[in-house]
């Protein structure tokens, strides 16, 4: 997977309401092993990769809780479409995948069960998840719509052998990302940097400058404050340098085809970049290192939840899936292979995918309020249009700021 904020699609309120809360028993207080039935499993499947540690993790909680049984139904094209269908029809999976993008969204609409009650009767240990992580799936009254499956943090990825030619170490801080970027230059390589004109790469530089975008808790529009201003000037100074370029400008379709073709050296990509460059550039060597630091350390988390939707058939069994699933035992199984990286803190990371989980720890989740795509949308093509010469800093702030004011008075 290139990416986790794929889900740009289907933001669009269900029109069919969620009814009273029908759909099975929503009691919390029961035994885990008395629990029978059939539980339907949905969610997209990234690579065969990630198919086959899903399975191996199945194959687990088969053996610990042999009266479950788990139907799982993968979903083909556009994931969050088919789910406001199945929404609509009152007919959500048991359990099923929410991307942190869309969750505030289904969070706002009333179609996913908190999930409070049944971690307090049942004794589940939420300490353990990355806050970053876990407060994606919290909804504007601090109740919990999801655990996080897994979590990937931006990292920087860089050629080693590049940088050796050029005797230079990977940047560590800002100054350093002009200043190497300016001897790989001067050694030869054309473009240092690859930058996608995208929020969810320079959010992370953001937060890095003490900026921020929208402060959700209190709906306050933070993108046009000073911090942040500076953040997108000096994210656009690397383009104005010369130092850097977007992936079409470099003839590729993510920074991940530029790293692998040689036509940067450096790139900011999470931890699917791993599975793409051994399937695709598997001579490239390559390693990571935590984002260069601004004022402070900071980066972006993206991750994908299980949650019980609010008409799901069999809650009880469903919670007892997801107990296992984002739980230590069942967390260990998935992120084993290296193909996802643990959500929880007491879950150790696979060999070479220490640097991004430890980068969890100061990870800014990458989830807002409920109409973010169209803020993102605005951001995205105003920073596009910017960085091709057509506007400047002040034109995305005040395209960004508009747009999002406008999901904040929004009904």
């Amino acid at each position: 997977m290139r990416r986790i904020p794929m889900l740009a699609a289907a933001f669009a309120l269900v029109a069919a309401g969620c009814g009273g809360g029908g759909g099975g028993s929503t009691a919390t207080t029961f035994d885990p092993a008395n629990v029978t039935g059939t539980v339907v499993l949905s969610g997209w499947q990234a690579s065969p990769e990630e198919g086959a540690a899903l399975k191996q993790t199945l194959d687990g909680f088969a053996a610990k809780y042999p009266k479950i049984k788990v139907d799982y139904q993968p979903v083909q094209g556009d994931y969050p479409t088919v789910m406001v269908a199945k929404f609509s029809a009152h007919q959500p999976p048991d359990l099923f995948y929410v991307d942190s993008s869309v969750a505030p969204d289904w969070i706002k609409q009333g179609l996913l069960e908190s999930l409070d009650s049944y971690s307090s009767s049942q004794h589940f240990d939420t300490g353990q998840f990355f806050p970053g992580y876990l407060n994606a799936f919290k909804g504007t009254d601090g109740q919990v719509y999801g655990f996080p499956k897994d979590g990937n943090t931006l990292g920087m990825a860089y050629n080693k052998d590049m940088l050796a030619k050029a005797g230079v170490q990977p940047p560590t801080n800002w100054s350093e990302i002009v200043s190497v970027g300016q001897k790989l230059k001067a050694s030869g390589i054309p473009t240092p940097y690859c930058l996608p004109p995208d929020l969810a790469r320079v959010g992370a530089f953001i937060y890095q400058n003490g900026g921020g975008i929208i402060d959700a808790k209190n709906k306050k529009d933070l993108i046009d404050s000073s911090a942040t201003k500076d953040a997108l000037t000096f994210y656009m100074s690397l383009y104005q340098q010369g130092l850097a370029k977007t992936p079409s400008d470099l003839g590729v379709d993510w920074p991940g085809k530029a790293l692998g073709e040689q036509k940067s050296a450096i790139v900011f990509e999470g931890g699917w970049l791993d599975s793409y460059m051994k399937g695709t550039y598997p001579k490239i060597n390559y390693g990571w290192m935590e984002m260069p630091k601004g004022k402070e350390k900071a980066t972006l988390g993206f991750t994908v939840s299980f949650s019980i939707g609010k008409e799901s058939a069999h809650k009880q069994a469903a919670w007892v899936l997801e107990s296992f699933l984002t739980g230590a035992d069942g967390m260990k199984l998935y992120t084993s292979g290296g193909v996802a990286n643990p959500s929880r803190k007491d879950v150790a990371p696979s060999p070479g995918k220490e640097v991004l989980v430890e980068s969890a720890s100061f990870a800014h989740p990458w989830s807002f309020i409920p109409g973010f795509s169209k803020v993102a949308d605005a951001f995205n093509n105003a920073i596009t249009g910017a960085e091709q010469g057509n506007g400047s800093v002040d034109t995305v702030i005040s395209k960004t700021k508009s747009a999002i004011d406008q999901q904040l008075n929004s009904p």
